[in-house]
């Protein structure tokens, strides 16, 4: 069961980037935003929720559509061409969901965060975490390039510092350690093990917190890789 308090359904994210964008700019300024961050903020959830609604069904069936770079692929590069209707808000570039995560960590550190005030009316709150059982939580891995595959991951709401990345190849006996990674999402940049052939790969993960791993590995994600 996930403990993150972003939903995982598509009508709940809606829901709770609809909210984020109305509740956000109320209590922005006295957790330390700027006016320029808060417009950010607000924006990627519009976009997130014009995405959602949009294109959702598309986006569930093709694991390989564009706007998943939008919604969950690295916070960088260019901006993303994706179909536009009347009334689209501004698009926004890759990565909503690396920044969501980013600032809803920076709320909480905030003096002047409160859980039961601001994390209920941001719903940045989630359930009771139990570092002994909680499950790392890792989403369907996608090739984005030649060489890279990205898998994106939640942090329990922020209770964990990130995740240990590992890829095992068919035919390897053991899962080899990718790399700990603290923003979703993971990437693994190596190539196939035989240059110009495609291979099957399981991704999974485990939690980190104060460098050593917590409670249990993640479901097993598959991918083949060109």
């Amino acid at each position: 069961m996930s403990k993150s308090y972003f939903p995982t359904d598509r009508a709940g994210q809606i829901d709770w980037h609809n909210n984020f964008a109305a509740e956000f700019p109320k209590v922005g300024a006295s957790l330390g935003f700027t006016a320029a961050e808060i417009t950010s903020a607000v924006s990627d959830s519009k976009y997130a929720v014009y995405l959602l609604q949009t294109l959702g069904p598309e986006i569930e069936s093709n694991r390989a559509h564009a706007a998943l770079a939008v919604l969950e692929g690295q916070s960088q590069g260019s901006y993303v061409d994706l179909p536009s209707t009347s009334g689209a808000p501004p698009a926004v570039r890759p990565g909503i969901d690396t920044r969501r995560q980013a600032r809803v960590e920076r709320i909480k550190a905030s003096s002047a965060f409160t859980f039961d005030v601001i994390g209920k009316q941001l719903k940045i709150v989630a359930g009771k975490f139990d570092p002994k059982n909680y499950k790392a939580e890792l989403g369907q891995a996608r090739q984005t390039g030649p060489n890279t595959v990205i898998a994106p991951f939640r942090k329990a709401g922020g209770e964990v510092a990130g995740i240990n990345l590992y890829r095992q190849r068919k035919g390897e006996s053991a899962p080899q350690l990718v790399n700990f990674f603290i923003r979703t999402p993971a990437v693994d940049p190596t190539p196939p093990a035989s240059p110009g052939k495609s291979e099957e790969r399981t991704y999974t993960a485990r939690a980190v917190i104060n460098g050593k791993e917590i409670g249990q590995p993640s479901d097993a994600v598959n991918v083949t890789v060109s």
